[in-house]
């Protein structure tokens, strides 16, 4: 949703904003550009932690599911085509007849594949290409044709490879990390008392440390509200507690006997370690003394200097061709827990 490209959309009309009622921004993001809004009449819908807190601090009204109807509604794509397409198909549901839904993609979250897509089931009324992207309008018609009920369910939560629910737009979605596998097969018995798995995703690792019957209480920190929505799918036990946070900065106010993570390593489309790196700052902060965090990375990350600096003691578990499992004790003191320098 480039600034360039929506203040085109809204200066030429190729986005006529309602004159009243309530406007819909499904996805909206912090680097979103928003002043050609009408702030007092917009509802963000956004369930990833960071973005909804950042845009709720402006004074936005946010929630993590749509309330509806609206006069009009903005989607912003998302990597995922299946879950761009189900909140066009979202959209429009909530839209009222006759009501404008418009689309924004740039090209890396296949704005031309969303084009079509759109106009092989409704009537598509404007288009503007600019700045690397596709923004495009339609209209909500009184009865919505078949295909776009076929989107909606196509991004629906579901069981998939295991019996795990997930759904589109969710990491791993169609089934099992294999980092996580990993990380889950050297996670030693011995695990137990009050753990938390940062960046939980839909549930496997805590599915696989639930096994331990010592561990009696397990919370889930994650970010992304529909993945946490399917780890509650996922698990039923009783210890088990469900947290949105961002853990990149979480801080509890109680803490832990161990802390297991396979965390993210992309921004968008571009891998940035800084991440993980956060997560293991995090995973230091919130530890016990004696307590002892597990980790799975891709070989290629490099994380070990942050680790040295946040732990006294850090050793690699294991290795593959395309990962590593480390195991990092002893939280050094929060004044020696920035990265080292190279």
């Amino acid at each position: 949703m480039a600034a360039s490209r929506l203040t085109l959309a809204v200066e030429t009309g190729a986005l006529p904003l309602p004159a009243q009622g309530r406007i819909g921004l499904f996805r909206a993001r912090p680097d979103h550009d928003l002043s050609a809004f009408p702030a007092e009449r917009l509802h963000i819908v956004q369930g990833f932690c960071p973005h909804y807190r950042s845009l709720a601090a402006q004074g936005l009204d946010c929630s993590v599911a749509p309330e509806g109807p609206y006069a009009a509604v903005l989607v912003a794509a998302t990597r995922s085509k299946e879950e761009t397409l189900g909140l066009i198909a979202e959209a429009l549901a909530e839209t009222q007849p006759g009501g404008l839904v418009a689309v924004d993609a740039q090209k890396t979250e296949g704005a031309e594949a969303l084009l079509k897509a759109c106009k092989r089931a409704l009537d598509v009324e404007d288009v503007i290409s600019k700045a690397h992207g596709k923004l495009f309008t339609l209209r909500r018609p009184e009865t919505l044709p078949e295909t776009v009920a076929g989107w909606a369910k196509a991004a629906a939560a579901r069981p998939g490879a295991g019996g795990f629910v997930t759904r589109p737009g969710i990491f791993s979605s169609d089934g099992a990390d294999p980092g996580s596998v990993l990380l889950a097969d050297h996670l030693p018995d011995a695990l137990k008392g009050r753990v938390a798995d940062l960046g939980a995703g839909w549930g496997y690792l805590s599915h696989r440390l639930l096994a331990l019957e010592a561990v009696t209480q397990l919370d889930l920190v994650e970010a992304e509200h529909a993945a946490l929505e399917s780890a509650r799918a996922n698990i039923t036990d009783p210890r088990a507690h469900f947290l949105w946070e961002d853990a990149t900065s979480w801080r509890p106010g109680a803490v832990y006997d161990a802390v297991i993570s396979n965390p993210p390593f992309h921004t968008g489309r571009a891998a940035d370690a800084s991440l993980g790196q956060a997560f293991i700052r995090t995973a230091a902060a919130i530890l016990k003394p004696g307590g002892q965090f597990w980790m799975v990375a891709n070989r290629q990350l490099p994380y070990e200097r942050t680790l040295e600096a946040a732990f006294r003691e850090v050793e690699t578990v294991a290795e593959t061709p395309a990962y590593k499992i480390f195991r990092a004790a002893r939280p050094a003191p929060p004044s020696k827990r920035g990265a080292r320098p190279t």
